[in-house]
């Protein structure tokens, strides 16, 4: 399609000049028919029949043009022929030829041999003509195409949380398609691969009940200390099935859109953990209407305040809204995280020290699965390490401004 479209505009432009040229060419002919006519019926005289030439006594009048009148004299002696020729130009810009022929001389208009202006304007827009099509063709294909390649980008884009591609349309260009068919099965193959590795997860976690239940019938056989040991164990086990098993469910949950006083959620599960006696303290609660989940967010906010109150000896909690953002600011004054490890403390079963393990229970999935809801939900959390020690967790999500009304009342 391009280079038929870059061929017809050269075809078309070129059609264009050879009409110009041709007429051109023919005013040219028109001109110089009349001119020389003209100069040599003033040389004629009739009788009858006949006609008498005339010839002047001397050259025309004018200046003399040395470069026209050396090639002509050159081209008379290259004929053979012996004769003196001069090229003058006279006072109205006309050119003419003077030869010396027998006892008088003839004088001869002649026209210049460079084109006029008409034919390099001619040139010009030819030259116009054919940059401007195939500028114009080159820009068009460039759209046609760049516009088929920004529904691959808008895919990537909108890839979601869970790694799922959106099914593309078929269609376009032979390569487009070809590339949209591709994708599409490669969508496909992520998207079984993500649900069985969901369903792996979900049913190991589930299998280990069973097993998990056998085990604790058959502690009670043991004697109490060794029975309290296996307990433990078996209840830690428990625990990270269950966060296991919690963390593939929130990978498949969407994004809520019910309307929610943050501030009115974070007291609740500050008030929750306070009440259980867990060293929560509330500071400055900005208020603020988001649109999530609630009870998702609820158990995200229950596990960061969690590891903040167990790990960090105590959390002070705070909602401020900065700049169209709901920002929960969730404090302690523990160890922290050395820097080198802040960049794994979301990964599942995430520990700074494995000998924690034994003396404060968890599963290391606290906040794998409070990142995985609050992305889910629209947000954003964030950890780093306050001075001189302690940690800060930062949970960001956009206010429904729709709502704003209901807040302020």
């Amino acid at each position: 399609m391009l280079v038929g479209s870059v061929l017809c505009v050269v075809i078309l432009a070129s059609a264009v000049m050879s009409q110009m040229i041709l007429a051109l060419v023919e005013k040219d002919f028109r001109d110089g028919l009349t001119s020389r006519v003209a100069a040599f019926s003033n040389s004629l005289t009739f009788r009858g029949n006949d006609a008498i030439f005339h010839l002047q006594p001397t050259p025309i009048e004018g200046k003399l043009l040395e470069a026209p009148t050396n090639l002509l004299q050159e081209a008379f002696r290259k004929s053979q022929a012996n004769l003196d020729i001069f090229v003058k130009q006279t006072p109205d810009g006309q050119r003419w030829a003077s030869i010396k022929m027998g006892p008088g001389w003839l004088s001869w208009p002649i026209r210049e041999h460079a084109p006029p202006p008409e034919v390099w304007w001619g040139l010009a827009g030819w030259m116009v003509l054919i940059t401007a099509g195939v500028i114009g063709v080159a820009l068009t294909v460039a759209h046609q195409t760049t516009n088929q390649l920004k529904l691959l980008q808008s895919m990537a884009m909108s890839v979601g949380k869970d790694g799922v591609l959106p099914v593309l349309k078929e269609e376009g260009s032979i390569e487009i398609k070809a590339t949209a068919q591709a994708l599409n099965m490669m969508g496909a193959s992520l998207k079984k691969a993500m649900d069985s590795k969901i369903r792996l997860v979900a049913a190991a976690g589930h299998d280990l009940r069973t097993p998990m239940t056998r085990m604790r019938l058959r502690a009670e056989f043991l004697n109490e200390r060794e029975r309290e040991e296996w307990l433990h164990d078996l209840d830690e086990m428990d625990h990270i099935a269950d966060s296991a098993i919690q963390l593939v469910r929130e990978e498949t949950v969407g994004k809520g859109t019910e309307h929610v006083r943050l501030d009115e959620l974070v007291g609740d599960v500050c008030a929750e953990l306070i009440l259980i006696k867990m060293p929560v303290t509330i500071a400055e609660l900005d208020p603020g209407n988001v649109k999530i989940s609630p009870l998702a967010l609820k158990r995200a906010l229950r596990n960061l305040i969690i590891n903040a109150a167990t790990h960090g000896g105590g959390a002070i909690v705070s909602l401020e809204s900065r700049e169209g953002f709901a920002v929960v600011i969730i404090e302690d004054n523990g160890p922290g995280i050395p820097e080198t490890f802040l960049a794994s403390a979301f990964e599942p079963f995430f520990r700074v020290d494995p000998a924690r393990r034994q003396s404060i229970p968890g599963a290391g999935l606290g906040l794998a699965i409070a990142k995985e809801i609050v992305e889910r939900q629209g947000g954003r959390l964030q950890i780093e390490n306050r001075q001189p020690h302690g940690l800060r967790q930062t949970l960001s999500i956009e206010l429904d401004i729709t709502n704003v009304s209901s807040v302020a009342a």
